[in-house]
């Protein structure tokens, strides 16, 4: 059964991925238009009817911000931690939904979506409840994990073993601290509840490193502080230092605004 993997967006103008295998597509994230995501899909060769749940990582707008619409016009579950439901409910971030399209998921804890697994795992960022998710469908382990603003042992122990990785690689700390945002920005960014750089992405990447690992995707890449060249290039070089691609893993940059490659594992 081949699974797909596919970033049908990624960055701080909004973020949404794709996941299928056999009859089950998932989504993760809508942080861009339902028209967007219904041309990516499209794209893909799916109908967005077809999808069957969507994970949610955290509130922020470039997350969510076109998942209301969505889920009222196709009439999706989506899935999404206690505390995240709740900031949704308090500030009316996803408009009349129907509760029974609501699931409320829990770190750590492995549930089903038709021939897909999915464990959503807690990460370091600045907002409610935010979580990571590996999926596991036909043999394959899937790793999503943007939005960190620092490596635990819980991302380490996650990103392990996986066939494709989506990880984010928001900045160049060089042009971060040289660059126009405001001191308590940068200092935001910089931290442990913020965003991962290219060279902690690279780190974390070499040490995790298997002959598994098929597909590496840089994502979440700021429009001011970083290029997708200088990403590659950091990464790449910290990959080749520590002995990576020996197995021809592909290292490729989520497009921020349009469909990127698909991954497809048989």
């Amino acid at each position: 059964m081949p699974v797909t993997f596919c970033p049908i967006a990624s960055g701080s103008g909004g973020n949404c991925a794709y996941v299928g295998a056999g009859d089950t597509h998932i989504l993760i994230d809508a942080g861009i238009s339902g028209r967007r995501v219904e041309d990516g899909l499209r794209e893909l060769g799916v109908d967005c009817a077809r999808v069957s749940a969507v994970f949610v990582t955290h509130e922020h707008v470039d997350h969510v911000s076109g998942l209301g619409i969505l889920a009222r016009r196709y009439g999706f579950t989506i899935y999404a931690t206690s505390k995240t439901w709740r900031y949704f409910e308090r500030h009316d971030t996803l408009g009349r939904l129907s509760r029974e399209r609501a699931r409320t998921l829990e770190p750590g804890e492995r549930l089903s979506v038709g021939c897909v697994e999915v464990e959503p795992f807690n990460i370091p960022h600045d907002s409610s409840e935010p979580v990571g998710y590996c999926f596991y469908a036909g043999g394959h382990k899937i790793f999503v994990g943007t939005d960190i603003g620092s490596v635990t042992d819980e991302v380490r122990r996650n990103i392990s073993g996986a066939s494709v990785v989506l990880l984010e690689s928001n900045h160049d700390v060089e042009m971060l601290v040289n660059g126009r945002y405001p001191k308590k920005l940068k200092e935001r960014i910089l931290g442990e509840r913020g965003h991962l750089s290219n060279a902690s992405a690279g780190r974390l990447l070499a040490e995790s490193f298997s002959d598994k690992l098929k597909y590496i995707y840089l994502g979440h890449l700021s429009k001011e502080n970083n290029r997708p060249l200088i990403a590659l290039d950091t990464v790449s070089g910290i990959l080749s230092a520590a002995g990576g691609f020996a197995n021809g893993a592909s290292l490729l940059i989520a497009d921020r605004d349009g469909l990127s490659e698909a991954a497809v594992l048989p």
